[in-house]
């Protein structure tokens, strides 16, 4: 129940987002993309119990990139509707907001610890857009240009 709680949370948190921020397409989008930030935050739930955030993070990242790769192919609109609004409740704000804690109460070793572990979240975030954006865009080279063999 505490997951579905939490996804339910994510998906009103993106919905919030993109209203906030004037994130103004159409309705389906917004309620399309929020979907898609509900979904990575039930991928990372379901991962982050194998000891490994950062691992938790990647998949969780390349689910709501594959979302947004097709959802943006079946409404035609461009990707980073989805992306953006997706991707809202992965984002380290909280890793960010301790690392300049540490930083300005002069907590030197709590801060190194926390500024790498946060940067290592957005590296895995990155990382994850990157190859599934790649993956994508080769797919699409490849099916519009097919080879030709000559035999």
């Amino acid at each position: 129940m505490s997951n579905f709680i939490q996804c339910f949370s994510a998906f009103v948190a993106c919905i919030g987002f993109s209203l906030i921020f004037r994130i103004h397409h159409q309705l389906r989008f917004i309620l399309v993309s929020s979907l898609g930030g509900a979904l990575g935050w039930l991928v990372f739930l379901l991962f982050d119990n194998f000891n490994n955030e950062l691992v938790a993070y990647f998949i969780a990242m390349t689910i709501i990139s594959l979302f947004s790769e097709i959802a943006a192919r079946i409404f035609k609109a461009p990707v980073t509707i989805f992306l953006i609004i997706g991707c809202f409740p992965l984002v380290p704000g909280r890793g960010i907001y301790q690392t300049m804690l540490y930083c300005t109460q002069g907590n030197t070793s709590l801060f190194i610890d926390s500024f790498i572990h946060t940067i290592a979240i957005s590296a895995c975030l990155a990382l994850a857009i990157m190859i599934v954006s790649t993956i994508f865009k080769v797919i699409k080279k490849f099916t519009k240009y097919p080879l030709k063999v000559n035999l």
